[in-house]
């Protein structure tokens, strides 16, 4: 355990030096992370080379392999980096594949109390997980390598993790089985091209509500801007952060409406934040105005676009990312199979042309 906390500090030191560009969490936990470098350096310990940890030789020392388990339910902890409308829709789709598998896992989902606390949370998750005897681990985190002390020691107790909903990844670690998702650039790149396609042929001005700084928000945004930048009618003329929320969605977009009252185009990275501005446009009577884009096809969301409120939105399948989990833990656990190291699934846009062709199963 004291050698376990020692990694943690180390990992800590690792997530600081990612923060910059690797993170969604909020401002709080860079002060965290700082508070953690300096206890580092007051204290001595071994260093630790991360090409180290995720050497292949130890993989055999380690044996985390495909196991046959048929004789009783296998336990399966599910730690998500929070609890919201997205993991809530994959921990659904987890459920109903596990009913429709033969009832073969029991799930155990406990998520950290505060995103801004996720990883040193989730470390704390993990190891009481193991200390539970589960099977196997399903984790959302902000970055595989910050949670590498972690991953390492459930690869010791020989418990196989896999990982969801990750935005960058090491496929070289050996300490993870696989990443199931989706490419979240490849997402907001398709998202900005319904906006090209759609509204790109007269000028628009866009305003943005873009979630916390980090890896998550940077690689959907990075995948929207490159699908507009050929397009000389569509400019970003205000961006500000809205921390994920319908809440904060709604007060900056009062924000942005105040400082740019002739936007037209008001997109966001995820639904929720979308969700609260467009409560903003609606007061404001500016429905004919700007057009609302969203990212993540939430139940409100869909609602919206039905409405004719919103305009569009990304299933980015997160309710069958839940299935997919259970069939690659089912695989390796169950029928003793190896399974890909990266499993995604593919990205639909929806508006209100094709917005029958949705299955509405993924908001139950």
């Amino acid at each position: 355990m004291r050698r376990l906390t020692i990694f943690m500090t180390v990992a800590a030191l690792m997530a600081t030096a990612l923060s910059g560009c690797s993170t969604s969490n909020q401002k709080v936990q860079e002060q965290a992370a700082t508070t953690a470098a300096t206890t580092a350096a007051e204290t001595t310990v071994e260093k630790t080379d991360a090409a180290d940890i995720v050497s292949t030789s130890e993989t055999e020392e380690y044996g985390v392999k495909p196991r046959k388990i048929t004789d009783r339910k296998i336990k399966l902890g599910l730690i998500p980096i929070t609890m919201n409308t997205a993991y809530t829709m994959t921990i659904n789709g987890a459920k109903k594949q596990i009913a429709e598998n033969g009832d073969q896992i029991e799930l155990i989902v406990q998520a950290p109390s505060s995103n801004a606390s996720s990883i040193t949370e989730q470390g704390n998750i993990m190891e009481t997980m193991l200390q539970q005897g589960v099977d196997a681990i399903v984790l959302s985190t902000e970055s595989d390598e910050s949670m590498l002390p972690y991953l390492r020691e459930a690869a010791k107790a020989n418990v196989p993790v896999f990982l969801f909903n990750m935005t960058e990844i090491n496929e070289q670690n050996v300490y993870y089985v696989s990443s199931i998702g989706y490419d979240q650039e490849n997402a907001g790149y398709e998202i900005g091209k319904w906006v090209h396609d759609n509204l790109g042929a007269e000028p628009q001005k866009i305003a943005v509500l873009e979630g916390y700084a980090g890896i998550v928000n940077t690689k959907r945004m990075d995948g929207f801007q490159s699908a507009i930048a050929g397009n000389s009618n569509l400019k970003i003329v205000a961006s500000q952060t809205a921390d994920w929320t319908r809440e904060k969605g709604q007060s900056v977009t009062e924000s942005i409406l105040t400082s740019n009252p002739d936007i037209t185009i008001l997109y966001g990275p995820y639904d929720e934040m979308v969700l609260g501005g467009l409560t903003v446009i609606k007061e404001r009577k500016l429905l004919d105005q700007v057009a609302v884009i969203g990212y993540g096809c939430t139940k409100d969301g869909v609602a919206a676009i039905e409405a004719g409120d919103m305009q569009a939105t990304i299933d980015v399948g997160e309710y069958g990312t839940g299935f997919d989990i259970v069939n690659a833990v089912t695989d390796f656990c169950i029928n003793g199979r190896e399974v890909e190291k990266v499993i995604n699934r593919p990205s639909a846009v929806y508006d209100k042309n094709n917005l029958d062709e949705l299955d509405r199963v993924i908001f139950e």
